[in-house]
């Protein structure tokens, strides 16, 4: 089963991965326009796509690695920022990226989501990640990918505070613009 999962994975092109994540997004979002009794059934979908991208977010940062990368420790913050280059600012944006579905959907399952507990969250998978990195040799050990990765969990919570709003403006102007219509 174990050698499966390792073909599968490691021959995945980077694409599936961000169709994986923009499904994920997308099926995120359209349960919270759904009603109560409905949303209550599509969390388990949420709750099985969201282990998935774990286990492709381990996968992609650790497991399936290339060992010949860059290997070492940088503990000084913004190292890498003093010659800002389009592939600094490529990997700045994909660490972001790819932990906003991990605020977002940890919001989702948890009780009483606070900013402090997601915070701590993408924090602690972050650090885990990049300490996992450093001891199986897969990687560069950076705060940078630390700092970056737990802004991107905070802006999937803020996209989790927000959508309800968003939704509920988009349903405003939705039935405003069939009321418009149907007195014409």
């Amino acid at each position: 089963m174990y050698s499966l999962l390792s073909f599968v994975y490691a021959s995945a092109p980077q694409w599936l991965y961000d169709i994986l994540l923009i499904v994920l997004c997308v099926v995120a979002v359209w349960i919270f326009s759904c009603r109560k009794i409905i949303r209550i059934k599509l969390r388990r979908l949420l709750g099985v796509m969201y282990v998935e991208y774990l286990v492709l977010l381990m996968c992609a940062t650790v497991i399936f690695r290339d060992s010949t990368c860059s290997l070492g420790v940088e503990f000084v913050p913004f190292w890498n920022y003093t010659y800002v280059t389009q592939e600094v600012i490529m990997e700045t944006v994909l660490n972001i990226v790819m932990f906003i579905p991990v605020g977002f959907c940890s919001a989702v399952f948890l009780k009483r989501p606070a900013m402090l507990k997601i915070f701590l969250l993408s924090m602690v998978l972050s650090c885990t990640i990049e300490i996992t990195q450093y001891c199986l040799e897969r990687g560069f050990c950076e705060t940078n990918d630390v700092m970056n990765n737990t802004v991107g969990g905070m802006l999937g919570y803020l996209f989790y505070k927000t959508t309800p709003m968003l939704l509920q403006v988009f349903h405003q102007r939705k039935y405003a613009y069939y009321g418009q219509n149907a007195l014409a």
